[in-house]
């Protein structure tokens, strides 16, 4: 063999020896980076599974946490509902109850009980409140008769209209129940209403939340057209506003100034 070909035979030589050494040194870093990967027998097949594994889980966690999230809304949930109990020569009963999960009775008949704010809380159908104290000015307490004056709406379809009336109260504090009547004879024989009671209760209801019962009864002076559904429609009004307005609470509902 000629030098030159000995030369040129060594030279190949040492780059298939140089090849081979940079190819070690390509795979050892691939490996280093790579977890040993290759080396575990795991490849891009491997790491594609290892990826569908882990969205399987996480859709399995979120699917999971979901669930929950549903489970939990469902249980925070107001239970309400409302009828017509009777309509006896044109005078309307309707009944309404709504359960109010983590809520304190006290705090919820102090809210009922807070007349000069009742058309904040009740804007849909009372448009003002105006307290007017004691109807006789030595009595005060539990059980006393308070007077009020409210300007009130009502809207059914295309019908609607406003009214005042006022109204004798009567609160029975250790029971959280308050009655409500209509006062003045004048009124009686020519106003919106011939009759008109309404009362409020609310109960303590075990792990459910606190209870809180309407009734009420009306007789208007002309009988509008679906007058039931009117006055149901009325009364579910009421219970949304209540519900509304003890999701915005944060520290309950301080007790009214006449009460204290």
């Amino acid at each position: 063999m000629s030098a030159i070909s000995s030369s040129v035979v060594g030279a190949t030589a040492d780059a298939t020896t140089l090849g081979r050494r940079r190819r070690r040194t390509r795979r050892a870093a691939y490996l280093a980076n790579n977890g040993n990967a290759a080396a575990l027998g795991v490849g891009t097949r491997g790491r594609r599974a290892n990826f569908k594994d882990e969205m399987r889980t996480r859709a399995t966690t979120t699917e999971e946490e979901t669930v929950d999230a549903f489970e939990a809304k469902k249980k925070s949930v107001s239970k309400r509902t409302c009828k017509l109990v009777s309509n006896v020569n044109n005078c309307y009963t309707v009944k309404g109850t709504i359960v109010l999960p983590d809520v304190h009775a006290d705090d919820v008949y102090n809210m009922l009980t807070d007349y000069e704010n009742a058309g904040k809380v009740f804007s849909r159908t009372i448009k003002k409140v105006e307290y007017l104290g004691f109807e006789d000015a030595k009595s005060g307490g539990s059980g006393a008769v308070k007077r009020i004056k409210q300007t009130c709406s009502w809207k059914f379809f295309i019908f609607g209209g406003n009214f005042n009336i006022d109204l004798g109260v009567v609160e029975n504090d250790s029971k959280r129940h308050m009655t409500c009547t209509l006062e003045g004879g004048a009124q009686k024989k020519f106003g919106f209403l011939r009759e008109f009671e309404g009362s409020w209760e609310v109960e303590e209801n075990g792990e459910e939340g606190t209870k809180v019962t309407h009734v009420l009864s009306v007789k208007p002076s002309l009988t509008p057209p679906y007058a039931s559904d009117i006055f149901v429609k009325q009364v579910e009004g009421i219970l949304e506003d209540v519900e509304k307005e003890v999701e915005t609470w944060e520290n309950g509902y301080a007790v009214p100034m006449h009460r204290r």
